[in-house]
């Protein structure tokens, strides 16, 4: 029942019309799943929010005892509206998961006690978190992806309200944000009306304890400063010299107004935490009606050390004095100029182009909303982002590689001053590596797994035998920075020092084989961490070539000279491959049994733009895209969709790795994330999945700015190598940025327009990859275009297959609105004519399913080509007509297996030829439509066959 209810969750009605809105509004009242939850959030604070509009709130536990339904690995702990403030990191001893034996303690993310707590009592009836369903009506809930405003408007009909009262229903909005200028404060505005004359109204401010996880409290109370301003403070558990002040002062609008009161009728449910302070309020209604404004000041000393309680003290009333109508303009305008200043554009009007362009959006605005500018001060412009940002403890708050590979590119693209804040964590925790990689008595530096408030070698993040990738994502991102603004200050004092630092590292850890005569590596872990332990994994050594030629690139425009086992290594580091087949081994070992967790040997091609071939790239990409678990993370498809533009010749499996990489992660209503494709711990493998997923958001991103458009980081360029999939026929990315110099790239399936907006130098350099008619460099001017063509893939996978690339016209699978509980999470139909037998279609269960084909104008087909890959259907059906109106039945029959396992060869890492059937039908057929029915399955799990591709001939 569980999975019902989740598969049912995912799909929360938005509405179609709504789907290309910057508003996104909800209207089922559903307080028991986290997916539902809005946030505020502007990268120094944030606060996630229930469906009642504010307030605390746990959801609980499926099964606590076996962690199902908790807030996942490594704290385990039930998911709740947490409210955080950037690198309130704690110490304690351990955490319930690790990697490894904790030794050196843990430092979780602490949370702060919830500020959105803002009551309504109306004659000792009090709207609370909880409050039974019954009484509400008229509920709707809105979160803006354009400026992070959220409202939740309805109509509260409390128990003590006479039903035969002209005023029987208050009226009731909630409006919150976190303001995005003003980054230490926090907005809660309550507008009531609908009260009367003869009621009792209070409002209890709060500050709810409840919300403050890992802390400890130091002080709470009335402001002494005559304003009834409250706060609490708190210290992260075991950090005694670390101190977070929340301030809040409540007003009311003229002509309303409110008194502090300690009378009968205030709210009494308040939470006796320890940290837990609140003000009620006696308000006198002006025609039924008032507006109550709640200001929270917000600091900790990791930004304002010293002064934490006069900055939160002072956002709190420079904001009572600003008033609200100014400092939402204010922050509205902020994010206003955001969004001019760089966008991705997808027009059409199509559902599908919709949703991509709410998807597109959305991501942007999840990372931007959990991100600070790079230049500003410590603890605010240097604290990265976390897996699940400023709302989750998912992850325990920490930091991971999901930073530096997988948020960072698409914001430098496009927002390079918040990218910036992710490569200054890493250098602000440069001196923590050096010491670990000490510990190891290794050189260089050397950085834990998860990072959090030391940058030490702990259980959960540890630094060695571990995924010593990291040390090359790290480096990656530090380059690409460097390459996409040329700022040689940032490259002599924060830049360099960590590429250069982690280049002495691994020139320090390679172990030179006298066999081979190349340089190993041993006892690790690679991305898929299905697999540790293990020896010369393939991800790690390419990075390490490619992060050490980007060392010795950097120390020449240093005026450095490198050493000169940096090129040795560089050149002879070993990457293994089957000796059969040339694909590369994922490590030392690896077997074609062995199921792999997410992207790994396919980021060889990109992040990592390692030197091989191109047939390389493709057949690694063919054979680990069937090889990777179709549960794993919400990111591995971004990486098969940027491979599939740069390597495949035929097809358009890019645009399905494009959908796969959104749409099963998305959450209605807000396009939030997940971490799986199903969140059900019972069916997903066991994962509680991290939420809201950003390392998915800039996953996804990634297929846009560096896929379709073939942008790669040069020091030299602005370097592009456009291709569009024949589905998405144009779109722009307004705002690439290199150096001073500030692009707009609009492309369509015919031709790519690079229009140089913005930029001081007299002429910029641009280079248009090797593929394209017009490769080469060329330079713009500001207010000049480069006009180029826009490559595609040419020919069939199949010869004479009318129906690749074609349109699947009775599907909604791939709709994000509509849902897509037909098909097992992300296989879909339109993988059956993709031009790729590495995609499929598998219906969810085995009955017979169906999808029609539209051909674009009438054919004569005389056959037709199955590749079912390893799990046939039992039989089939084939119809086809002109239109969808006039279908005659074509063919039909039982599939045998052609291809049945062998266990001799089950080992072969090679790509397995799949199960085939060929039809011949009796007479030739004028066809524009064709429906293919299958049904059954060879598989035991009740779930549908595989159709990897269907060619019509």
């Amino acid at each position: 029942m569980s999975t019902i209810i989740l598969a049912l969750l995912s799909m929360i009605a938005l509405p179609t019309s709504l789907a290309a809105s910057w508003t996104l509004v909800s209207s089922i009242f559903n307080q028991s799943s986290f997916e539902v939850q809005p946030y505020v959030s502007n990268g120094y604070i944030g606060q996630r929010l229930t469906v009642e509009g504010f307030g605390y709130k746990e959801i609980a536990a499926i099964n606590a005892s076996a962690m199902d339904g908790t807030s996942g690995w490594p704290l385990f702990d039930p998911r709740f509206t947490a409210a955080m403030v950037a690198g309130f990191y704690d110490q304690q001893d351990s955490t319930t998961g690790t990697n490894f034996a904790q030794t050196g303690g843990e430092q979780p993310i602490s949370t702060l006690p919830t500020w959105s707590s803002l009551y309504l009592t109306v004659d000792n009836s009090t709207y609370v978190v909880g409050v039974d369903p019954s009484q509400i009506s008229n509920w709707t809930q809105s979160m803006s992806v354009e400026n992070g405003v959220v409202s939740t408007s309805l109509t509260w009909r409390p128990s003590t309200l006479s039903t035969s009262s002209a005023k029987s229903s208050i009226m009731l909005n909630y409006t919150i944000f976190a303001h995005r200028t003003r980054f230490n404060l926090g907005v809660v505005r309550l507008d009531v009306s609908g009260l009367s004359d003869a009621s009792t109204v209070t409002v209890t401010d709060v500050l709810d304890g409840a919300g403050a996880w890992r802390t400890t409290a130091v002080g709470k109370g009335s402001v002494p400063d005559g304003t009834d301003s409250i706060y609490s403070a708190v210290q992260p558990s075991g950090i005694s010299n670390v101190t977070a002040f929340e301030i809040s002062r409540l007003t009311f609008e003229a002509p309303s107004s409110g008194k502090a009161t300690n009378s009968t009728g205030c709210f009494s449910g308040v939470s006796q935490n320890t940290s837990t302070v609140s003000m009620c309020y006696s308000v006198k209604p002006s025609i039924g009606k008032f507006t109550a404004i709640k200001y929270v000041g917000i600091a900790s000393s990791d930004a304002f050390k010293g002064v934490e309680m006069q900055t939160a003290l002072k956002a709190t009333a420079d904001a009572v004095s600003e008033g609200y109508d100014s400092l939402l303009k204010e922050h509205t305008d902020a994010w206003e100029a955001l969004w001019e200043e760089s966008d991705i554009i997808i027009p059409g009007g199509s559902v599908e182009m919709k949703e991509l362009q709410l998807a597109t959006r959305a991501s942007f605005f999840h990372l931007l909303s959990n991100a600070r500018q790079g230049s500003e001060p410590t603890g605010l412009g240097d604290n990265s982002i976390a897996p699940a940002g400023l709302t989750s403890d998912s992850y325990a708050g920490q930091v991971f590689w999901d930073a530096d590979t997988w948020m960072f590119p698409s914001l430098n693209a496009l927002y390079p001053t918040y990218a910036e804040s992710i490569t200054n964590y890493r250098s602000r925790q440069l001196g923590a590596a050096q010491q670990n990689a000490k510990m190891f008595n290794r050189s260089g530096a050397l950085y834990p797994w998860t990072a959090a408030r030391f940058g030490n070698c702990t259980g959960v993040g540890p630094c060695f035998n571990y995924e010593y990738h990291l040390e090359n994502d790290i480096s990656m991102a530090q380059f690409q920075y460097y390459a996409s603004t040329q700022n040689k200050t940032w490259l002599e004092t924060k830049g360099w020092p960590v590429i250069s630092n982690i280049a002495g590292f691994w020139a320090s850890q390679v172990v030179f084989n006298d066999t081979t005569h190349k340089y190993d590596t041993l006892n690790e872990t690679d991305p898929d961490e299905f697999a540790n332990f293990r020896n010369n994994a393939a991800y790690t050594n390419a990075g390490i070539s490619v992060i050490l030629q980007n060392a010795i690139q950097l120390a020449g425009k240093m005026g450095i000279t490198p050493p000169s086992n940096w090129t040795t290594i560089s050149n002879k580091i070993t990457v293994l491959s089957d000796n059969s087949s040339g694909i590369i081994l994922e490590y030392d070992g690896f077997n074609g049994t062995t199921a792999v967790k997410q992207a790994d040997v396919v980021l060889l091609t990109y992040p990592l733009e390692y030197n091989q071939t191109q047939m390389q790239g493709l057949l690694d990409l063919d054979f680990y895209a069937l090889a990777t678990s179709p549960s794993g993370p919400g990111m591995t498809y971004s990486m098969f969709s940027i491979d599939a533009s740069a390597l495949s010749p035929v097809g358009c499996a890019s645009y399905t790795y494009l959908i796969q990489a959104s749409q099963p992660y998305s959450r209605g209503p807000f396009y939030q994330f997940s971490e799986q494709t199903t969140d059900s711990f019972e069916t997903n493998g066991g994962t509680n999945p991290a939420y809201t997923f950003l390392t998915g958001h800039g996953g996804f991103l990634q297929s846009l700015t560096h896929g379709f458009t073939g942008y790669r980081s040069r020091t030299h360029a602005f370097y592009l190598d456009p291709i569009l999939p024949i589905q998405l026929e144009n779109y722009t990315l307004k705002g690439m940025k290199w150096l001073d110099s500030t692009f707009d790239v609009t492309l369509s399936t015919k031709e790519t327009i690079i229009t140089r907006r913005k930029g001081t130098a007299p002429t910029a350099p641009v280079e248009i990859g090797p593929s394209n008619a017009r490769a080469g460099n060329h330079s713009l001017k500001v207010g000049e275009s480069l006009v180029v063509p826009t490559s595609s893939t040419h020919g069939t996978l199949v010869s004479g297959n009318l129906a690749q690339c074609k349109t699947v016209v009775n599907r909604t699978d791939t709709s994000f609105t509509i849902g897509a509980d037909a098909i097992v999470p992300g296989q879909y139909a339109i993988a059956a004519i993709d031009g790729s037998n590495a995609t499929t279609w598998q219906p969810l269960t085995n009955t017979t399913a169906n999808i029609t084909i539209d051909l674009g104008s009438p054919q004569r087909i005389s056959k037709l080509h199955f590749n079912w890959n390893a799990n046939p259907a039992k039989s089939y059906a084939v119809s086809g007509g002109k239109s969808v109106d006039t279908m005659t039945a074509l063919a039909s029959g039982n599939v045998d297996i052609s291809v049945p396992y062998n266990s001799s060869n089950a080992e072969a890492v090679s790509i397995k030829v799949g199960n085939l059937t060929d039809v011949m039908l009796n007479s030739t057929a004028m066809v524009r439509f064709l429906t293919i029915s299958i049904a059954g399955s060879f598989s035991a799990d009740g779930r549908g066959a595989t159709l990897a591709e269907v060619a019509v001939i």
